[in-house]
C-alpha cells in the first residue's frame, strides 16, 4: 500500500467528476458531504437488472463508475468546494486479467479478491491509497508492490501530480 498527495486538486477533480480518466474502475463505494452526507454502496443487487440488461455491464457484482459519474458530478458541482469525499476504486475483473499478464504474476485471477484505489478529499488536500485483497494466503509483497507500480503508471498517463506521502 502507498499513500500519494494528489496537489493538483482542480485538475485531478476534473478528470475524475467531469472526464473519463477514471470510467474503467468500478466503484465500491463513495462518500461525499455537500449540503448534505450522501453514503453509496456500489454493490448492484442481484435482481435489479433483468438477464439480457446484465449482459451489457461491466461487472455484474459492482456499479462502473462511468455509470455513477454523472450523478456525482450533479451532486458536487456548483460554487462550493465537497466538505470531503471518499471513493473506493475497483478494478474490473478483465482489467485484473491484463494486470496479471502485464506483470507475470503468478495468481489466477479468481485468488485476486481486489485491487483498489482509494481517493480521498478531506481538510482541504486529495489522496490516493491503493489497495490489495487477497484470496489466498501469501506473504510476498509482490502484488502490492505491482499495484502500486500500475497506479503511479496510470497517474503518470493520465497527467494527474503526485507526490508519495512520509
Amino acid at each position: 500500500m502507498i499513500a500519494l498527495k494528489l496537489p493538483d486538486i482542480r485538475t485531478t477533480t476534473a478528470k475524475l467528476f467531469a472526464g473519463e480518466d477514471f470510467d474503467a474502475f468500478l466503484v465500491s463505494e463513495v462518500s461525499l458531504s455537500t449540503f448534505c452526507s450522501f453514503q453509496i454502496d456500489g454493490r448492484i443487487p442481484a435482481d435489479y437488472y433483468s438477464a439480457e440488461e446484465q449482459e451489457s455491464l461491466t461487472d455484474k457484482h459492482n456499479i462502473a463508475w462511468k455509470q455513477l459519474r454523472p450523478l456525482m458530478y450533479q451532486l458536487i458541482k456548483g460554487n462550493r468546494l465537497p466538505g470531503q469525499f471518499k471513493i473506493v476504486f475497483r478494478l474490473a475483473g478483465h482489467n485484473v486479467e491484463k494486470f496479471l499478464k502485464q506483470t507475470g504474476l503468478s495468481y489466477t485471477p479468481e485468488q485476486i479478491g481486489g485491487l483498489f484505489l482509494n481517493l480521498r478529499y478531506h481538510n482541504g488536500q486529495l489522496s490516493a491509497y491503493t489497495g490489495t485483497s487477497l484470496a489466498v494466503f501469501d506473504l510476498s509483497k509482490q502484488l502490492d508492490q505491482e499495484w502500486d507500480r500500475m497506479v503511479k503508471g496510470f497517474l503518470k498517463q493520465k497527467q494527474i501530480p503526485f507526490e508519495e506521502e512520509k
